[in-house]
């Protein structure tokens, strides 16, 4: 039940990132369908030896992306000054905090920002079934692992450029 759950999250999310339409390699209607055949194997892996962090891209459009995070520790904080975080929690649960500011705070690549930590921040627990929307320029960062692991789907849409 958990994994539909998590299918028909992913599903909600891309259809509301519809806001910024692509076609798809031979596929003149934009529209982007994964088959439960070829996603649940995906969610299903187990996390790999890469100290504690699995990403494993789904898919990945101009405006959006979707990737399966497994953890089994805590990770860097982060701030995507273009891109907002969509999150569905499928397994296991953890402490994420948001807000405040990014201590040690550098550039990884451009508009990507990594610290050792976030002070001042808002924690919160996270668990199975939990939404989270995270939008550009807000810091975040998992804290602490509850249990052995936590998997979540994250979608990650590029925010609308303004013109001037």
């Amino acid at each position: 039940m958990r994994m539909m759950a998590a299918i028909l999250w992913l599903a909600l999310a891309l259809e509301i990132s519809a806001a910024q339409p692509v076609a798809a390699a031979g596929n003149e209607s934009g529209v982007t369908f994964m088959p439960a055949q070829k996603l649940l194997p995906e969610l299903a892996k187990p996390s790999g030896r890469d100290r504690g962090i699995t990403l494993n891209s789904l898919l990945s459009a101009r405006g959006y992306s979707a990737v399966l995070v497994r953890r089994t520790r805590a990770g860097s904080a982060e701030l995507h000054r273009t891109v907002s975080d969509v999150w569905y929690v499928i397994d296991g649960g953890g402490t994420l905090v948001t807000n405040g500011a990014l201590v040690g705070a550098r550039e990884t690549e451009p508009g990507e920002l990594r610290g050792e930590r976030i002070a001042g921040g808002t924690a919160r627990r996270i668990a199975t079934g939990d939404f989270i929307a995270i939008p550009a320029g807000i810091p975040h960062w998992v804290s602490a692992i509850a249990g052995a692991r936590l998997v979540y789907l994250v979608v990650k849409v590029k925010a609308p450029t303004r013109s001037k």
